[in-house]
């Protein structure tokens, strides 16, 4: 197992095999590309855009995907994947990352809101011109654009990834992403799975074990360890309750100040190195050891 952090600043972490950093968030705010890191590129969550262009929002009868919608709270705005100019957007900013010496690409937010979405105008049209019954219709809609972002990535010979929801059953029905379609076209798959607490963890083990043995390519997986969040043991327990399924654990701290202080309390604090030795995690057990390294350097 690797370990890698999500980050807000825009150059490699110490100590982790891999960094992955937002050029463009939900919010729809962009940055500049960044060197050496995965640069994170959201897709179809874009609260910017959404207010710009509320023509593009993604619709059905349950309202449109915004977050002051009351039936399904989202958290932030999606965009409707059949609108043409913002696919073209998006695969500009893919060719705009790739302009700089990335470690890879990184899409996400990359499907439909919700299992009704989306029912507007061009949705109605496209899917009547597919002669494709509406959930593989979605399925296509989703993979063509994560095919025509992997191979401009491919050709510059960089890693392309995407995440995908949590959801290890009804994800092709509930948002288009069809696992094994999607895996012909990307390096390795993330799934965040995201707790404020992680005070029980059976049930990220079971949903990495899921994902593991459903994914064609390498598994990582996004532990939330933001603050404010789970205690550093807890989320200690979580990346032990997912380390025989996950080839990459990504700590999502979103500040450098807080990544170096979970590396520090996991290499002073005597009482979780027992918690390792007790639970026989030795993938954890070696990252430590490295990091006492880079923690004294």
């Amino acid at each position: 197992m690797k370990i890698g952090v999500l980050t807000g600043q825009p150059e490699p972490a110490e100590g982790f095999d891999e960094t992955f950093y937002y050029i463009k968030s939900c919010t729809g705010r962009t940055k500049k590309p960044a060197g050496g890191v995965y640069n994170i590129i959201s897709c179809f969550g874009d609260n910017v855009t959404a207010r710009k262009k509320p023509e593009w929002v993604a619709t059905s009868p349950s309202g449109k995907a915004v977050r002051t919608n009351r039936i399904h709270r989202f958290l932030w705005d999606y965009i409707c994947p059949s609108v043409e100019d913002y696919k073209l957007q998006i695969l500009d900013l893919v060719n705009h990352a790739l302009n700089d010496e990335v470690a890879g690409v990184h899409l996400e937010s990359i499907g439909f809101p919700r299992i009704e979405y989306c029912t507007c105008n061009r949705c109605a049209e496209k899917l009547k011109e597919s002669n494709l019954e509406w959930t593989e219709w979605r399925a296509k809609a989703v993979t063509d654009l994560i095919a025509e972002a992997s191979k401009l990535v491919k050709e510059n010979n960089k890693s392309f990834s995407v995440t995908i929801l949590p959801d290890p059953c009804f994800g092709k029905e509930r948002y288009g992403e069809d696992f094994h379609a999607l895996a012909k076209h990307v390096d390795f798959f993330l799934v965040p799975i995201y707790d404020m607490a992680y005070s029980t963890t059976y049930w990220l083990e079971t949903l990495a074990l899921d994902f593991s043995k459903q994914l064609e390519k390498p598994l990582y997986i996004e532990l939330y360890a933001s603050d404010p969040g789970p205690e550093i043991k807890n989320i200690l327990a979580a990346i032990v309750s997912v380390s025989n399924y996950a080839d990459e654990v990504i700590l999502a701290t979103h500040d450098p100040c807080l990544t170096k202080k979970i590396q520090e309390t996991m290499v002073s604090d005597n009482e979780l190195t027992k918690y390792l030795q007790r639970h026989k995690c030795k993938q954890m057990t070696d990252i430590i050891e490295n990091w006492k390294k880079v923690c004294t350097t």
